[in-house]
């Protein structure tokens, strides 16, 4: 009897469990079927294919006299709306700021075209061998790594001319506009793969 009893309760128990692992089952599955149907929708809906982003200078007005070298303040620039959209956001920094832009005091510590020109032709003159080639500041590689974005530029950067208060401005610049983007905590810079080569 006694074995009887528990024969029944194993089966009891068997019954229960089964019965338990099959709701489990299908809620999972329709939980699935859920998330399946809800990114098929995302992945379905119109993105734009322009964006607007943040790019940061510095400004007379907000800070006279550069009072607070690292102090910089953002623009707004619509770019193409891709994977790329961080190194757009920089490319359009080495824009510098627009006509309207400098008539409401900004302006940019990267150096210009005319200021790479000029940085050039001043160092060829006393030296006899120019810094470098190229007549701007370009991107040469921007990557994403554990929250750090290690960006590289070409040699043409070295025409900021030293000085604490211009690196500190040019850094500025640099970080906060690739900091508006997720996952990017930090960020590195480098000219010609140089980390160290921006410096007072």
């Amino acid at each position: 009897m006694k074995r009887k009893i528990i024969l029944i309760g194993i089966i009891f128990l068997l019954f229960v469990g089964s019965a338990f692992m099959i709701f489990w089952y299908f809620t999972k599955v329709e939980e699935s079927m859920f998330q399946l149907q809800h990114a098929r929708e995302w992945a379905q809906r119109p993105f734009p294919e322009e964006i607007a982003v943040k790019v940061f200078f510095g400004n007379e007005k907000n800070n006279p006299g550069a009072a607070n070298c690292s102090a910089v303040f953002p623009v707004t620039r619509i770019v193409k709306n891709d994977l790329v959209v961080r190194r757009a956001a920089i490319e359009e920094l080495l824009k510098g700021p627009t006509t309207e832009e400098k008539e409401q005091g900004y302006y940019s510590s990267i150096p210009s075209k005319e200021e790479v020109i000029e940085f050039r032709e001043k160092v060829k003159e006393e030296t006899g061998e120019a810094p470098y080639e190229g007549d701007e500041v370009k991107l040469k590689s921007l990557k994403i790594l554990s929250g750090t974005a290690y960006v590289n530029f070409s040699e043409e950067l070295k025409a900021y001319g030293g000085g604490s208060c211009k690196v500190a401005a040019i850094k500025a610049e640099i970080s906060e506009t690739l900091k508006q983007f997720p996952r990017v905590d930090g960020v590195i810079i480098s000219i010609e793969g140089d980390e160290h080569a921006l410096q007072p």
